[in-house]
């Protein structure tokens, strides 16, 4: 049974490669996580602390610098405890906090057994790491876990399991880690395939002896062949791992162990690349090589920096009837980064007296993963050359199922939902994110959680066209506009043109279209025109957009003057909140509140305090109560300065009878933030519908459109049009 880990195991090994390292820190650390989870146990009923003491143990057969040994023992308390950021920050200082805020972003990547969305998974773990230190780690805890997972509730295990095999043990291969990647294998394969797995174990444990006996006989032949040559070397044998057995026998369609001739593997440890050579022409002087299982991976190395000759041979103990036995030459250099990968490439630097772990720049692999400068500047840049970058222009967003889709950078709920399914593309009504309702053209962020919302029939928006970013949910909105019959896309274009016409006062479109007779300049000859039409009604083209160009402005909007614009008195009461409206980074709709020690108002400059719990504060800038407080929660704030109103219209509102809709009707105007200068409220003789005519101020045609196309949306309105000229 493995010795427990300890933590002045844990200082004294560290040592053996830190010889600065900063024993009361890390015994600090150990302290603190062991004083945060007083009282929680593990699954296995032993007390919590021993989970991140092993998870640091492990972690240190890869040559973690401090604040690496710092997280490790600290890895869970942010997660499973009630210590928050600024404690961790004022005991540990700053440089151990994006590793640990790392770790807890991890923890929402999670596998559902959907095969198609392995490879997103992977990316998404590596884009969300951001540092190469927080993938290490995340092994490490991956690692113990799968080891005490019998304690683990069996509903849980296969899942555990199977994304142990699909997401974690892969990315251990595609740093090189392959000690720890053989282990997850193993472990992940036991509870994943419980059916299959105890076979395949007992099958392999069933021809042990007659292994060993290859083994033995196959190093005592090499030995002797190599030492005739003067080739220093050390060789061993293994029997590959179930798992990997498990796959070539479903790979070649096979049941059993003992129909497959390559399970062996022979291992040359020579003193340097010239020697892999040399060892390999006297590997093939002596027996025979199978040519189609050579493979030279030291000049043409593996992406993750794997070096080694793979050549497999008969003959080399006859007795035993000539099995096939693969043999892989590499130099010592080379097998410490098989074993460790990235871990046998890190340089220790020092950052204000502590060790800072930097991978070394002759690695090609890692450029595909990382960031490296060649000089590296600053001691920022030290931190700076760990950063994954690889996917700094793409997104992972994940179905509330865990199924992750890969989107690129400012994807909206549109691209998502059509990344699902062209036909949920096509249903989409509205999106949730991280269970909260967002517009669609919302920009989707790193790792949200996002929630379609459907409706029975299909029904694209033309609209979308304007902010969706990828190229499927562009095809896909086009090509559904674009079955329509012409008949139909004639229709719908007339129906849209006709109602922007009507907005404004204008007559129908004629059966020429006379109105587009001159378009941009130009003279359109009537087939011209019909095919404009025919390009609203498939969305190509916006109606709105189209109409302005006909209709001048100055001829439907009459400027009016500021001083016009007075209160109105309403005929129903509506409370409207008069209170300044805040900007947060630019952007409305954020919970904020004013703060009563500064009271600030408009003009006065502004900076926002992120308070938990509470949304923003509101300080003036020249307050001296929140300077006191914690810089990095500090965030830009401005007042929203109201746009000049520069044109009256009047609009004609065709309504029916429904108690409140007066109210709804002055708040569509409120959140515009446009005035209602006046209103009469007309009752058709003998019923209750009847009209509304409103005079208001706007400032553009867009926003006269808009307003318009909000109050038609109203329960009870009929119809809006633009009066006047």
């Amino acid at each position: 049974m493995a010795k427990k880990a300890t933590i002045a195991g844990i200082i004294k090994e560290a040592k053996k490669y830190l010889p600065n390292l900063d024993e009361e820190r890390v015994v600090k650390a150990y302290e603190f996580a062991k004083e945060a989870h007083k009282g929680q146990k593990r699954s296995s009923g032993e007390p919590y602390i021993i989970h991140p003491l092993e998870v640091t143990k492990i972690l240190l057969t890869l040559k973690p610098d401090e604040d690496s040994i710092i997280t490790a023992l600290l890895h869970d308390v942010l997660e499973d405890t009630e210590v928050g950021v600024e404690e961790i920050r004022a005991a540990f200082g700053e440089s151990v906090i994006p590793l640990c805020k790392g770790l807890e972003k991890l923890s929402t990547v999670y596998y559902s057994g959907k095969e198609r969305q392995i490879e997103n998974l992977r990316k998404m773990f590596i884009a969300m790491a951001k540092d190469i230190r927080v993938i290490l780690i995340k092994l490490a805890d991956r690692l113990h876990n799968m080891r005490t997972l019998e304690y683990v509730r069996e509903d849980k295990q296969k899942r555990i399991a199977e994304e142990t095999l699909n997401i974690y043990s892969p990315i251990a291969a595609r740093l090189g880690i392959y000690r720890m990647k053989n282990e997850l294998d193993d472990l992940g394969f036991r509870f994943a395939h419980p059916i299959d797995s105890p076979r395949i174990f007992e099958e392999v444990a069933e021809h042990t002896g007659e292994q060993e006996n290859i083994i033995k006989e196959s190093k005592k032949v090499l030995m002797k062949h190599l030492r005739k040559a003067g080739v220093q070397a050390d060789v061993t044998g293994r029997v590959k791992n179930p798992f990997s057995i498990y796959k070539k026998l479903k790979r070649k369609d096979k049941n059993y162990v003992q129909e497959l001739y390559d399970v062996l593997a022979m291992r040359i440890i020579v003193e340097d690349e010239a020697a892999c050579y040399q060892t390999l022409g006297v590997v093939h002087r002596h027996f025979t090589p199978l040519s189609r299982r050579f493979k030279d991976y030291i000049a043409n190395p593996k992406p993750n920096g794997y070096q080694s000759l793979h050549t497999t041979v008969v003959g080399i103990v006859p007795s035993l009837h000539n099995r096939p036995i693969e043999i892989q030459i590499r130099s010592r250099e080379m097998d410490e980064v098989a074993k460790f990968g990235i871990a046998a490439h890190w340089q220790y630097k020092e950052q204000k007296g502590r060790s800072i772990a930097v991978p070394e720049d002759k690695i090609g692999w890692i450029q595909n993963l990382v960031d490296l400068h060649e000089n590296l500047q600053s001691n920022e840049e030290f931190i700076d050359s760990l950063s994954v970058d690889t996917f700094k222009d793409r997104i992972f967003a994940i179905t509330p199922n865990g199924d992750a889709k890969d989107l690129p950078y400012n994807a909206t709920p549109v691209d998502f939902a059509y990344a699902i399914h062209t036909e949920v593309g096509h249903k989409c009504k509205g999106a949730k994110v991280n269970g909260k309702i967002v517009p669609l053209d919302y920009n989707l962020k790193n790792g949200q959680v996002v929630d379609i919302l459907t409706t029975n029939e299909p029904k694209p928006n033309r609209y979308w066209l304007s902010f969706v970013t990828t190229s499927h949910a562009k095809t896909a909105i086009k090509s559904w506009f674009n079955a329509l019959d012409k008949d139909k896309t004639m229709r719908e274009g007339k129906e849209l043109v006709n109602a922007q016409l009507k907005r404004f006062g204008q007559p129908e479109l004629d059966p020429k279209f006379t109105v587009f007779k001159t378009y941009e300049g130009k003279k359109l000859s009537l087939r011209e025109r019909e095919q404009l039409v025919e390009k609203i009604g498939n969305g190509s083209v916006n109606a709105s957009t189209v109409v302005k160009k006909v209709i001048p402005t100055e001829r439907y909007i009459k400027p009016i003057q500021d001083e016009k614009i007075t209160h109105s008195v309403l005929k129903e009461t509506i409370e409207l909140e008069e209170r300044p409206e805040i900007l947060i980074t630019g952007e409305k709709g954020l919970k904020t509140t004013i703060a009563t020690c500064c009271a600030p108002k408009p003009p006065d400059k502004v900076i926002g305090y992120v308070t938990r719990g509470r949304g923003i504060t509101i300080h003036n800038k020249a307050c001296k109560i929140y300077k006191g407080n914690d810089p990095a929660r500090l965030i830009k704030a401005s007042w929203n300065v109201k746009k000049h109103k520069e044109y009256e219209a009047t609009l004609e509102i065709t309504r029916k009878s429904r108690i409140g809709l007066l109210r709804d009707v002055a708040a569509a105007f409120a959140e515009n933030e446009l005035p209602i200068i006046d209103i009469d409220n007309i009752n058709k003789e003998g019923s209750m519908d009847g009209f509304m005519i409103i005079n208001t101020a706007v400032d553009s045609l867009e926003t006269l459109t808009k307003i318009i196309d909000e109050l038609e949306a109203i329960d009870g309105i009929i119809s809006v049009k633009k009066m006047g000229r």
